[in-house]
């Protein structure tokens, strides 16, 4: 006797489980595209995860719409990379070379990237990486994020950044991009949805990356007890230092800077 295939919750989460793996693994993906096969192994569905979250296509039944079906699989094994949501303006490189490991865009410019220095963890959110580039023969820190929100939102950061420009602690803010995946375009969650529900509306983020310097240290790759010490009194100093317009501050990390 035939029995039918259901999918479970423990094959949801292993979905979800998989969309977060890449992302955290490849940063350089904008979304993952993910397949699922249920009703027999009949009927199959597409799976989009991205920083706004996940969305599914309603099931495609191989039997009666082998049309769909091959249109779906051609794509997807046939297609560029950006249609598979790895990111047109990051370029990885595969040989095992110590450096760079790729090179990454930010208008016109284009940096080598040396390091990823930090990448956020979970599925739905800013999704920031920090990568530490080089261009010519300066090092640069370039946080690449998603932002939720208006482009009076997305560019908070950016003028909050020039307006302190010049207070002691604070990094500078060489330049700023809205990533921009064909000629003027900006890279938007919401381009990867077919249409705007209203269970999705105001949760769509935007692709933004600013490049900063000069390049710091985290506390605990500190090599002497002077070092952390004098991050403390840097720490203290830039608290107190005076603003015209601006009284308080977040914090930084780090105040140990390296040359470049």
């Amino acid at each position: 006797m035939f029995l039918r295939y259901h999918p479970t919750s423990t094959i949801a989460k292993t979905i979800d489980s998989k969309a977060y793996l890449l992302l955290r693994r490849q940063p350089w993906r904008c979304f993952v595209l993910l397949l699922s096969v249920c009703n027999g192994y009949r009927d199959l569905c597409v799976h989009l995860y991205d920083h706004s979250g996940g969305i599914v296509t309603p099931c495609i039944n191989i039997d009666r719409d082998l049309d769909r079906f091959l249109h779906t699989f051609s794509c997807i094994v046939f297609s560029g990379l950006k249609c598979i949501g790895y990111d047109p303006t990051i370029n990885p490189l595969l040989a095992p070379l110590p450096e760079p490991i790729g090179k990454i865009r930010v208008n016109h410019n284009y940096y080598d990237i040396l390091e990823v220095i930090f990448s956020s963890q979970g599925l739905v959110g800013h999704g920031t990486v920090c990568y530490l580039t080089r261009r010519g023969e300066n090092k640069y820190i370039i946080k690449d994020h998603w932002v939720l929100g208006s482009k009076e939102d997305v560019l908070n950061e950016v003028i909050m950044l020039n307006n302190m420009k010049g207070v002691h602690g604070i990094p500078e803010l060489i330049e700023h991009w809205l990533v921009k995946i064909a000629p003027g375009e900006v890279d938007k969650t919401e381009k990867y949805r077919y249409t705007t529900m209203e269970s999705i509306e105001g949760t769509f983020r935007t692709h933004i990356r600013l490049v900063l310097k000069p390049r710091a240290r985290p506390l605990h790759m500190f090599c002497t007890k002077a070092e952390l010490v004098s991050a403390i009194q840097d720490i203290v100093a830039s608290k107190y230092t005076p603003c015209d317009d601006i009284q308080n501050f977040d914090l930084p990390f780090s105040s140990s800077k390296d040359s470049g």
